[in-house]
């Protein structure tokens, strides 16, 4: 199973997810391993060429590489399947106090922006975010690197702020706010700036909302933009084990949200929510024995 890198939500929940799955389905032989990854980007590489099994990733990736546009154009993955829909991947701007004016993007005019790795779905939708703003286009410096290169970079100023997106709340980030500095603020995404955002291609995108209280000493909401994240395979994957994978998550549910607190949003009345490429047959056979009607526009 291809996650995400360390510090980020995707392995932290891919660690708890392969930990239930081996332990409830040893019986029938399966045993799943969280792999470290850049995120969607990768992901998404990784099951075109047999890499992984199963991966995480945001549903934009999932949706351009099944179409075979944009970052996929004229390579469609048309055997890429959804097995459900996971939690909001909400975009954490994170920028040093000192650099703090306005509280939203334009702050970021001339800094150095940390995002993801090269591979990561953090690192393009961030670039989209930047090119939304015409006085950003050219004056933002972004840096690609690792969750804990970042928080570094963050730390000792290299750089002036960082995107960590991920569901709320991401490990990395809990861990900046208990430290106690109060160097820290989030930058804010407007309404313009989120239709603006959709105007240069993340069409799927939606509002966010961090609420008070997620990150130590945060006393406000702070307004965001996020997509869905979705649990995928490819059509090659067993039906039976599929069916196996998706029943056991959902009997589960209550040790996946102690796992983390974003797997709170996993539901079956949400579990097509933002999917955009048809559902696996194991998935579909289980949401039926549930009596879950699945959309049309899913069915392979």
């Amino acid at each position: 199973m291809a996650t995400g890198m360390p510090g980020g939500t995707y392995y932290h929940v891919g660690l708890g997810m392969a930990s239930l799955w081996t332990t409830k389905l040893r019986g029938m032989g399966i045993r799943v391993s969280a792999a470290i990854s850049e995120g969607s980007r990768e992901n998404i590489e990784a099951i075109r060429i047999a890499d992984a099994d199963i991966v995480v990733a945001e549903d934009f990736f999932c949706s351009m590489a099944y179409t075979g546009t944009s970052v996929y154009k004229g390579q469609p993955l048309t055997e890429l399947r959804a097995i459900t829909s996971l939690w909001p991947e909400t975009v954490n701007l994170l920028i040093r106090s000192e650099k703090l004016k306005t509280g939203i993007l334009q702050d970021l005019e001339g800094l150095t922006l940390a995002t993801g790795l090269h591979d990561s779905g953090n690192k393009y939708t961030t670039e989209l975010l930047i090119d939304s703003e015409k006085s950003l286009r050219h004056t933002v410096r972004l840096r690609s690197m690792s969750n804990a290169a970042a928080v570094e970079a963050l730390r000792n100023g290299t750089v002036q702020a960082v995107d960590l997106t991920g569901g709320t709340p991401v490990p990395v980030i809990s861990s900046l706010f208990h430290e106690g500095k109060p160097y820290l603020a989030f930058l804010e995404i407007t309404d313009s700036q989120m239709e603006a955002v959709r105007a240069e291609g993340w069409t799927n995108v939606f509002r966010s909302v961090i609420p008070p209280g997620t990150y130590f000493g945060q006393d406000k909401a702070v307004n965001s933009v996020g997509q869905m994240n979705v649990l995928a395979t490819t059509a090659a994957l067993d039906p039976d084990v599929v069916y196996a994978l998706t029943k056991t998550l959902y009997e589960n549910l209550d040790y996946m949200a102690r796992v983390h607190p974003a797997c709170r949003s996993i539901a079956l009345d949400k579990a097509f929510e933002g999917i955009t490429v048809p559902l696996h047959l194991g998935a579909i056979r289980y949401y039926r024995e549930r009596q879950i009607r699945v959309p049309e526009s899913l069915i392979p």
